[in-house]
């Protein structure tokens, strides 16, 4: 067998910022605040549609003629749920999916910054898979980078690609099956922020149902991921 020399990382980046992103880099990290702004405003907008429907069912009980107080009531009821349940988790869902997105798209710039300054004719492209799982095997295998892979954070990343999944294949209906230890429900049924509500009593499928806080803290820790690949040293 051809015992080829080894590779003196510290020699090929003798003179460069070690780090694999550098200022201008982390731009790709900022689109994650601007993410947190949108979820923020679009809270404060779904409160300001409860308290309406709110003053409007206090009202109905002395602007309306009482025989039609029942009818109307009924009318509100189901608008306010519309507003409680059903609008809070569709907007929910469709933000963890663009943040999901940004996380995933941001994985892989960071791995073309790594094959720029280090000179692989591989690219993360090049290799079998798909998304996170990917992107990890290209930095972990190809650049080296192990200890942003090691961390709380990503392996909440990881529970959040599930989540992600189960919501864009599955309009997030998981199986109820929270005593099993594989099960998308035995992993989430422990976490802070999220509730699984069975769409039918007695049925075998679930909603994850996840709240504001959710999201911001789902936003603050695939951040945190891309961070600490940022901050990584190259063949330190």
């Amino acid at each position: 067998m051809t015992k080829h020399p080894k590779i003196q990382w510290r020699q090929i980046f003798e003179g460069r910022e070690q780090r694999i992103a550098s200022g201008f880099d982390r731009l790709i990290l900022y689109e994650f605040d601007a993410l947190e702004d949108h979820r923020a405003h679009m809270e404060d907008s779904l409160s300001t549609a409860k308290r309406s429907v709110e003053k409007r069912i206090r009202e109905a009980s002395t602007s309306v003629r009482k025989d039609d107080q029942q009818d109307y009531a009924d009318f509100l009821n189901e608008e306010y749920a519309t507003f409680v349940e059903v609008l809070p988790r569709l907007q929910r869902y469709a933000q963890l999916l663009v943040i999901y997105a940004a996380f995933e798209h941001a994985l892989d710039e960071l791995c073309a910054i790594v094959k720029g300054r280090s000179g692989f004719t591989l690219s993360v492209d090049d290799l079998a898979g798909k998304g996170i799982v990917r992107a990890r095997s290209y930095l972990s295998k190809v650049a080296g980078v192990h200890a942003p892979f090691e961390t709380r954070a990503w392996n909440s990343a990881i529970l959040l690609n599930k989540i992600r999944n189960a919501i864009a294949h599955q309009n997030g209906e998981i199986k109820f099956d929270p005593k099993n230890k594989g099960s998308l429900a035995y992993q989430v049924r422990s976490m802070p922020n999220i509730q699984l509500k069975q769409i039918v009593e007695g049925h075998e499928y679930t909603h994850i149902i996840v709240d504001a806080d959710f999201v911001r803290d789902a936003i603050v820790t695939l951040k945190t991921v891309l961070t600490d690949i940022a901050s990584y040293k190259l063949y330190a």
